[in-house]
Formats: structure tokens, sequence, C-alpha cells
């Protein structure tokens, strides 16, 4: 039963202070609701400069698990521990074909199968019996990922557009928060939080022209949803989409961006994934893209993104101390200063939360279908490449900063509209899509 309403202040006896978490959405372990769902998807579990000559130690889902490269080439991730004993394959010793464990000499196969029991003879009927427990990998762009789910429904490797635009560079990274990946992952359809986080409270963090009020709209889309963001800035007219992808990948346009000059469906800065480590640990890794079209004015720095690094603040807490972290919060902090799960019960959502409110909604529903038996929904590939939907979308417009709120919002629809409509066109066709809707607001 709900707490009774009290008048005045001072009421932190009476507050309500305690209650579960959401387990349904933020528990991600063998068996849990929401960790089957993430087990029908590819996850990325480690960069591939993290892979050398000796086994790495990963924990993914909240299981322990062991990554190497066999002297062969081939990629294996494998259970941590041995089925014969339970030593830890971390201080196995990486073969030719395979890895063997330390202790007693047996002997696995990239996909777990049992090539030699140590000491035992090869007619012993362990050879049979026993296998390791492993998981599909696929090397990608400088990232490994695995399929953690059954392997008789493992999906096609999915390759996203944003991957191959023309120009662009791209640099793996991974960074470790230690909270529930929930609240790293619905920050990306929070917009309202870049205008106070990013502006109000600590200062301008990324572009100027992102501190200004905006026209929020949400879309749901093939993938998962879009938030539309719709500012006037100066004389221009900018429209950004970010994107969520179903169940825990996300899209960003330029950090820097400042709406200076006009473009039309300019894609992303970041493709990245929320992969629970555990319940209260999460890994973020993805690609920041660079081009001269993202960073006009030469901000970004590629030698910044790497293992716990990445080139705009607020993402780490080793980047700045305790103080200045205080003194200008981030991401980082507002999402960890959330407990290490943050409890939903205890919320009070407002309009601007709409978004955080309709992804946690289409988690719980995709959750609860795939539990009563019905087949994950998977990105479609055309011509093998899966068509996104965030960009940056800038257009002239005279006397633009007259704009009501209900002109901004139709406008930013229509935007959305084209961005989601056009998804089976080539890029340039996307563009062009865009640029058409865009000139009836032209004067």
């Amino acid at each position: 039963m709900d707490e009774p309403v009290r008048a005045g202040g001072y009421q932190g006896y009476h507050a309500r202070v305690e209650a579960r978490e959401d387990a349904e959405l933020t528990h991600t372990g063998r068996g849990t609701p929401g960790g089957e769902y993430l087990r029908r998807y590819w996850q990325p579990v480690a960069m591939t400069s993290e892979v050398g000559d000796l086994p790495l130690a990963v924990r993914v889902l909240g299981e322990d698990l062991v990554l190497f490269r066999d002297r062969g080439g081939r990629l294996g991730l494998l259970h941590r521990h041995c089925a014969h004993r339970g030593a830890s394959l971390e201080y196995g010793i990486v073969a030719e074909r395979g890895i063997v464990c330390c202790y007693h000499g047996w002997h696995y196969d990239i996909d777990g199968t049992l090539l030699q029991a140590g000491s035992e003879p090869a007619s012993s009927p362990l050879h049979r019996r026993v296998t390791q427990g492993a998981y599909p990998v696929h090397e990608h762009a400088g990232i490994v990922f695995a399929y953690l789910g059954p392997p008789e429904d493992r999906p096609a490797f999915p390759v996203y557009d944003t991957e191959q635009v023309p120009g662009i560079t791209a640099r793996a990274f991974s960074i470790t928060t230690p909270c529930n990946w929930l609240q790293v992952y619905e920050n990306t359809q929070d917009p309202i939080h870049v205008l106070h986080l990013h502006a109000r409270s600590s200062g301008v963090q990324f572009g100027v022209a992102s501190g200004i009020d905006q026209v929020i709209d949400y879309r749901e889309t093939p993938l998962g949803m879009i938030n539309v963001q719709t500012r006037v800035v100066g004389s221009r007219l900018w429209t950004r989409t970010t994107e969520s992808i179903l169940p825990n990948g996300n899209q960003t346009g330029a950090i820097w961006e400042e709406a200076e000059s006009p473009k039309y469906f300019r894609r992303s800065a970041i493709l990245r994934w929320m992969v629970p480590v555990d319940d209260v640990t999460t890994r973020t890794i993805g690609w920041r893209f660079f081009s001269r079209e993202l960073d006009p004015r030469g901000q970004d720095d590629p030698s910044r993104v790497g293992k716990e690094s990445i080139d705009f603040v607020g993402q780490t807490a080793d980047e700045r101390d305790y103080t200045a972290r205080q003194r200008q919060p981030g991401d980082y902090e507002a999402q960890v200063s959330q407990r290490s799960i943050a409890v939903h019960a205890l919320e009070h959502l407002a309009s601007s939360d709409a978004g955080v409110a309709r992804l946690r909604r289409m988690l719980r529903e995709r959750i609860r279908a795939l539990a009563g038996g019905e087949p994950p929904a998977r990105p479609a590939l055309r011509d093998g490449v899966v068509s996104t939907f965030c960009q940056d979308t800038v257009c002239d417009r005279s006397g633009a900063d007259t704009l009501d709120e209900a002109a901004l919002r139709a406008h930013g629809q229509r935007v959305a509209d084209a961005v989601i409509e056009s998804a089976d066109l080539e890029p340039e066709a996307r563009a062009r899509r865009i640029r058409t809707c865009c000139e009836s607001v032209a004067s």
C-alpha cells in the first residue's frame, strides 16, 4: 500500500526508503527473464586488442568465462572453470588447437570439445561424455562479439549501415561502470538530461547548441525507438534522432554538434552496447566514429579512445578527482549514484521521463513475449546490412526563432517520418528524402 501524502517539510522519517529493484528488467543471470532475452543477441565481450598471447578472464551476463586465441588463430570463449576439477582456464596453456588446463592437462577445442583428458587413455569414455561449456564468437572491426543463447537459435551477425559511411574511421572502446546495465542504457532515451546535466548543472560539456531548449518526441522503429530532438539554433532548425537498438544497443550523433551549417541525414558518432557484466556492473563496448563531417572544428581526440577511456567528459571515475566530479558531474556520476541497481518503485516519473518509461515498457514486452514462447525480434538485413535511424539534420529557415512549440514538433515529426520510412533506400536517397521534407519550412 502506498504511503499517505504528508504536507509540510522535514518528512524524512515518513519517507519510503526501502523497495526491491525491478528484477524483471535489471536481473540478467542465467535463467532470469531479462538474461534470457539478452542472450538471444550477439553481445560484445572484449576489444580485439585485449586478446593477447594469454587467456583473458571475462565476465558477461553473470557468467565467468575465458576468452583466448589459439595458436591456430581461432578465438574461443569457454566457461572459465575446467570441467574436470574446476581450475580456472585463465591459467590455461594456449595450444595450436584450443586450450589446455594447467592443473591436469585436460585439453579443449574452441567449441568445448574435450580433445584429451590429460593422462587418461584415448579410449576413456570421458572423451565422449564430457564437454566444456563454450559459446560462438565473431571478431569484427576490433571487437569480439559472443552469442550466449541456445545454439540452435543463433542469429546472423548484424553489420550496421553507420559502420560503412564513406570517410569515417572507427576506434573501439570499452568502459566499465559500477552499476546496473539498465540505468546506463536508459540514459540514452532521456534527452532532457542533456539540457540540465551537460549544460546547466555542469557547464557546457558538449556542443553549446545542445544546451538550447528542445522540443522532444519519441518514435518506435523496426529496431527499437528513437527520441526526436528539435531545436532552433539562430536561423536554423536542428533535428537529432538518438537511437536505441534493442535489446541494449545505442547510437548518437556528433558530440560537438553546433548546427552551424545545413546537413541532411548526417550519421552517428558512436555505436555501442551496454552489456551487463553482472547485475551491478556494466561494460559499454562499441566504436567511436571520426570524420571531418562529424567534427569540422577538430575537437575529437582519437588518441583518448580505448580501454576505460573516451574523448568526452563524464564517462569514467578515473578521468577526474572526486571534487572535480562533484563540481561538474557527468553521465558516470548521475548513473552510478542512483544505487548499484536503481529502484524504480522509489522514483516519481514526470512527463520528461516519457522516453525512459517507453524504453522500459518495450523491454518488458519483449522479455515477456520471449518467456511466452515468441521468437525474439531480430534486425532485418538489407544486402547483409542493418538500416538504422540515428542522424542529425540541420536546415535553414529564415525567422526560425519565431516558430512555436507546435511548429517545431511538426517539423521534427516530418524528419522522423522520413528517417523511418526511408529505411529501404540507399543512404544518398535517404538524405534526399529528408531534404525534401525540410524544404517546406525553408524561406
